[in-house]
């Protein structure tokens, strides 16, 4: 009986994760959409993820772009590469390791990456802005407590 309780639980998480999913990748997907034409060139999603990964006005090595933007490095190469063509970032070498490159955004990139993160900055308040303060505050601590649960199972996963 228990073991049936315990798979019947089980069955339930898949499903509401699948339809999490769904929720979250149509809601990025409304984005991206939103801010592909900013840039002036067709852009795909790994692009944009690249662009948004950009923090700050610093260098970026290509492994900590391919971290934040959840990119795999054969990928994120391409992306950099249309990136550079289209004037956006440059390659610069490292000047305490001269054999390191790290990546940046151009006064071109600063532009477009602002215009970004304008329009998503819009885009989440269309999205979310039907919600009423005590609606967000409950939506943030649910999704902290899921992030925290998550990770812990992915971390047991990978032993």
């Amino acid at each position: 009986m228990k073991h049936s309780k315990q798979l019947s639980e089980l069955t339930e998480i898949e499903m509401h994760l699948i339809e999490v999913r769904n929720l979250f990748s149509d809601l990025f997907q409304h984005m991206v959409m939103s801010s592909k034409g900013l840039m002036g060139f067709p852009v795909n999603n790994s692009q944009l993820k690249a662009m948004t990964a950009f923090h700050e006005d610093r260098h970026y090595s290509m492994g900590e772009l391919c971290k934040i933007a959840n990119v795999k490095m054969p990928s994120m190469t391409e992306v950099v590469d249309k990136l550079v063509e289209e004037g956006f970032v440059e390659r610069v070498r490292d000047t305490a390791d001269r054999r390191v490159v790290k990546v940046r955004l151009t006064d071109s990139g600063k532009k477009a990456h602002g215009g970004i993160l304008n329009t998503r900055e819009q885009e989440l308040m269309n999205i979310f802005g039907c919600l009423d303060e005590k609606q967000r505050v409950r939506l943030l601590k649910s999704l902290r407590v899921v992030n925290a649960i998550m990770k812990n199972v992915a971390v047991h996963n990978k032993e």
